[in-house]
């Protein structure tokens, strides 16, 4: 540790300096120090870097993020870039993957940015986590009650009921627990039950940028009768 001169030995203190008063030497040499902000680096503005580089800085952001990353969050981490340079770079970022014949690629997902592998790895990689998938996997009953609450929402209970003619209190609690589904508010009826609407953890789990790319029920019904 860096070791500031004019300090005085409190055992040597001259007399009527006995409260403790910082020297004048200390006090300087204090002030002569160097802050942690002075020293600390600075990252430069954005819109300064050339195309390159802002490239490989997406790249970097989109390896590390742990969620989709939106183009606000990205141009905040950047300061400086507009939304619509920023789109321009994601889509370099992309057709440079594809280029190089690298493994992976930028999906639009839950309104934000992701890196994942290309299709057609599917097969290892379901493999490499099928623990994990079987774990994770949803009944044929939790799945039915989320597509009522997918297409239906803002939703109740007894409207889900409804619907399906059975008890959903088990279901409606393994899609709360896994963060699928959602309290967003409540009816404005006798009782005041709570509605129930899907979450940005659903669009991630089905691969969806918005509530806007669920298939309309005509188009299921017709994928239903090719089947």
């Amino acid at each position: 540790m860096e070791e500031y001169e004019g300090i005085t030995d409190p055992v040597q203190q001259e007399p009527g300096n006995e409260t403790g008063a910082e020297s004048p030497e200390s006090t300087q040499s204090d002030m002569d120090a160097p802050s942690i902000e002075e020293g600390a680096e600075q990252t430069p503005n954005g819109s300064d870097l050339p195309d390159e580089e802002l490239r490989s800085i997406v790249e970097v952001l989109l390896l590390v993020s742990d969620k989709p990353l939106s183009v606000s969050r990205i141009r905040e981490v950047l300061d400086g870039p507009a939304p619509k340079k920023i789109e321009e770079i994601v889509a370099q970022v992309q057709q440079r993957l594809s280029e190089y014949g690298f493994p992976f690629q930028v999906r639009e997902v839950a309104g934000g940015y992701v890196l994942s592998t290309l299709p057609k790895y599917a097969p290892w990689v379901q493999k490499f986590y099928s623990p994990r998938i079987r774990a994770s996997r949803l009944s044929q009953a939790a799945l039915e009650t989320l597509a009522v609450i997918a297409y239906k929402q803002p939703v109740t209970r007894a409207e889900i009921e409804a619907i399906r003619g059975v008890n959903v209190d088990s279901t409606l609690r393994t899609l709360l627990e896994k963060r699928l589904v959602e309290i967003v508010g409540y009816k404005d009826v006798i009782g005041k039950p709570a509605t129930y609407g899907t979450t940005t953890e659903f669009l991630l789990h089905f691969g969806l940028k918005a509530l806007s790319d669920l298939p309309s029920v005509e188009e299921l019904r017709r994928a239903g009768s090719d089947a």
